[in-house]
């Protein structure tokens, strides 16, 4: 199964949320369009988090499944 993420997923997933932690590690291939990565460095920037979102954004990207 192919699952393509959006920024409420995500957002969701980094929280903890089960029902998107079941889907990801049942997908086969994880996807991000643009638009949810240009959403995501959005609220990174205007966020308190910036260096440590953008380490898990890129330790997801790395390794999506965990």
């Amino acid at each position: 199964m192919k699952l393509l993420l959006d920024t409420g997923a995500y957002s969701g997933m980094m929280r903890g949320d089960d029902a998107v932690l079941h889907d990801v590690v049942r997908a086969q291939q994880i996807l991000l369009s643009s638009i949810v990565a240009g959403e995501l460095l959005l609220g990174f920037r205007q966020g308190t988090r910036l260096k440590k979102n953008l380490a898990e954004l890129d330790e997801f990207l790395e390794n999506p499944h965990g």
